[in-house]
Parts: C-alpha cells; structure tokens; sequence
C-alpha cells in the first residue's frame, strides 16, 4: 500500500530526533510532528546530559552542539535545616560524566541535524489519534480532521504519551509512578558560578541534595552550573506533595533560603520558571513498546533510571531512538512491520543498553520510596557530623560512641539501618 511517509515520528526530543537522524541518513522519508512552538520548548529536564550515546550516532557532535559546561565535580549533600554534610568528587578526566545544556538549544539543534539529513518536521502540530487498517495495524496518525500515512509510527510524545495510550500499548497510569520536577534557571557572572564552585570557564558541577529542602518527602534537589546561570530545582513524590497538603513553589523558596544554597544564588535573577512530570518507576512501569505498524521510545516508554547518585533519561532516550530506527530498517527489508516483525526492537534496547540497565536496577525505584533515605538518614548524618566536630570542653567521644549516640537521639532502628544499606548495596 502506498503510504505518505516511512514513518512519522511523534515528537521532536531527544529520542524522535535520534530516531529521525538514524532513518534520514539512511534515505528514509522521515516526518516529525512536533506539538510545540519549536522543539524543546515544551521539554523541560534537569540539566545534564551523558553523552556515549549521542557521540555514537554523531561522532563530532561537540563541534556545534550547545554545549553550556562539561560536569567534571560531582557532589551529593545531606541536610537539615541549619546544616549539612557533603561529598565531593572531582576529575579532569570526566568525559563520560556528562555535559550541562539548555534543553530548548539542544532539542532545536537535534532536530536540525535530522532535517539536515533529510527528515521534515512540522512544528506547532497537535497528534489526536492513531489510525487503524482494518487488521488492526497502524498506518498512520490522526491531526485534526487530517490523516497522514505510513509504514511506522514512532511514539516519542513525552512521559504522559496519549500516542502509547491510543494504540493499546499503556493502561492507565498510576500515580505513584510520577514525581513533579521543577526548575529555575539563575542568571550569574561566569566567574561568580567559577568561584562558588571552584571550577574553571569550561568544568561544571552537579550537585545533588537529600532531606530538608523536600521537607524530608521522597525526592532531591539538584543543582547545576551554565555557562553564565545556574539550574536549580526540585524533584519529589506527586502523591506525598498531595497526602501532605505542600505546594512545590515553597520547597523550591525555602531550599534557596538554606544557609548553604542562599550563599549560591544571591544576587542572581531568576530568568525561567518550569515544571513536567517525571517518570520514576522504571521497569516496572514500562509499556508494550511495540504492536503492529507502532515502537514507543524515550520518556512515552518511561525510559529513565534515578538511583539517587545518577539520573539519566536524555541518554535512554537518544540510544531508544537509535534502536528504533534500526528496528525499522529490519522490517522494512521484510516488508513486514507486524508486531512479530517489530518485536527485535525490544532485542536491540537491550543491545543498546538501555533495557540491560533499566532492568538491572529494576528493585532501585521500589528501594527509593523508603522514607527513611529522605528523612531518618539525611539527619542522622548531619547530627554525626554535629556532634563530631563540636568540642565543648567535656571528655571527647570517640566515633563510635558519636554513632551509637546519634542513632539512639534520632531514634533510628540499628536494623533498619542494616537491612537498608543491605537492600540499597543489591538494588543500586
């Protein structure tokens, strides 16, 4: 059957770029559809990318990608509301570490290397539905009172994808699979970010935080540096921001206010304010990525993995889209794009990766909704470290005596503790 396009590609983020790319280079007719004003203006993440993947699709990348500072620090903070402790790590040999970049440059830059390859995309277009065969194979999308063909439809819509949905691939989701994120981006000089976080014009930091600043509620914050502005936001539990009656707005404030935080963004201009749902339950909340004449990658497959020290998602999306694009570069040799045919799509997400490490941190998302990690540990470790440097002039305790003494004041279980760490060295 004659069809308008090879495929079309719902959604011009990082996974439908990728899978655009792949295809176009190829000499496939590719269409992107894309419901914002341009791509990336409606994606919203945190702000680091690890590049491995994008780097094998377009080698040269960092030749024109914007790039705003490659992450060589790394540090997590534990905290309370007057104190905290933090861990550093820092290497000049962080090429895998990742890179910070604006997600409304990058995703525009993305998207035009797929058109530079051959693809079309259209902006500012609304995806309604799915259209079916009468064999119940997809052959195309719905806009409007507008029908566009093909032999492949690729769902990259986002983590809430009514493409995934309309198929028949995704049930109703569950809202304890999502957290809300949000952002602020914070202008600063170039060499006030450098000296608050002792890095040089092209080193950039990362640095995550747990307790206090989501009022001991399951989640983190984060922090980021830009080129000339820093990212700074939130990610916690939709459903404990809810149970617990907290507006996400005021965490943010009062995470800024932190005597440790406020020292990094005073004097600086807050130039952009954003928010998204963030899809949290791994493996265990995946849909069917594939049915007939249909794949699903990137956030709409609810590919990301947080195991609270790394949060990857942009890197699962692009190898997904990759993946994707050679999935249907098989089926078209066989002129078969069933959901058998179309099935080696879930072999190559395991030969990129990206189901190998979803899958092997799969008990990490179950392990992270422990309240303990967010409320017990974080202020246990601060009042160790109070109690450890603090010298009031009685007999000095020795460490232990310091530990022993910290747990049974916090009223932590000493079992608890064990167990955790037990069940936190096998899920992460």
């Amino acid at each position: 059957m004659s069809t308008d396009y090879d495929v079309i590609i719902v959604g011009a983020g990082p996974a439908g770029s990728a899978a655009a790319y792949s295809l176009a280079k190829n000499g496939h007719q590719v269409l992107i559809l894309e419901r914002g004003k341009e791509p990336g203006s409606k994606n919203v993440y945190g702000g680091r990318i690890y590049p491995y993947s994008l780097s094998r699709l377009i080698p040269n990348f960092a030749d024109d990608a914007p790039i705003e500072r490659n992450v060589t620090k790394e540090s997590i903070m534990f905290m309370n509301e007057k104190s905290s402790f933090q861990t550093n790590f820092s290497s000049d040999e962080s090429v895998n570490h990742g890179f910070t970049a604006f997600r409304s440059k990058f995703d525009s830059w993305f998207a035009n290397k797929a058109i530079e390859a051959g693809a079309e995309l259209f902006p500012e277009i609304k995806v309604d539905d799915v259209v079916f065969d009468d064999k119940k194979s997809i052959i195309g999308i719905k806009s409007g009172d507008d029908e566009i063909t093909s032999k492949l439809v690729i769902a990259a819509d986002g983590a809430t994808s009514i493409i995934a949905k309309k198929a028949g691939l995704r049930s109703q989701f569950n809202s304890e699979h999502f957290s809300v994120g949000v952002k602020e981006v914070i202008e600063l000089p170039t060499n006030v970010i450098n000296d608050r976080f002792c890095i040089s014009n092209d080193n950039g930091a990362a640095l995550v935080c747990v307790g206090s600043p989501t009022n001991y509620l399951r989640g983190g914050a984060f922090i980021y540096t830009n080129k000339s502005s820093i990212s700074i936001g939130l990610v916690v539990k939709g459903t404990d921001l809810i149970d617990n009656k907290i507006q996400v707005s005021s965490l943010l404030n009062n995470f800024k206010n932190h005597p440790d935080i406020s020292c990094i963004v005073k004097e600086g201009k807050v130039v952009e304010y954003s928010a998204h749902l963030v899809p949290e339950a791994g493996f265990n909340m995946l849909p069917k990525l594939y049915g007939n004449g249909i794949l699903v990658c990137g956030d709409a497959a609810g590919m990301l993995l947080n195991n609270g020290y790394t949060f990857r998602g942009v890197d699962l999306a692009i190898s997904s889209g990759i993946a994707a694009a050679e999935a249907f570069i098989t089926a078209n040799d066989k002129e078969d794009f069933s959901n058998s045919s179309l099935s080696i799509y879930e072999n190559l997400l395991y030969e990129h990766n990206v189901l190998t490490d979803i899958k092997k941190f799969k008990k990490g998302p179950k392990y992270m909704e422990n309240q303990r990690l967010y409320s017990d540990y974080p202020k246990l470790i601060c009042n160790i470290f109070e109690n450890l440097y603090n010298i009031d002039g009685n007999s000095q305790k020795l460490v232990r005596e310091i530990i022993r003494g910290s747990i049974k004041n916090n009223k932590v279980s000493t079992l608890n503790l064990i167990l955790d760490s037990i069940k936190g060295s096998n899920a992460l």
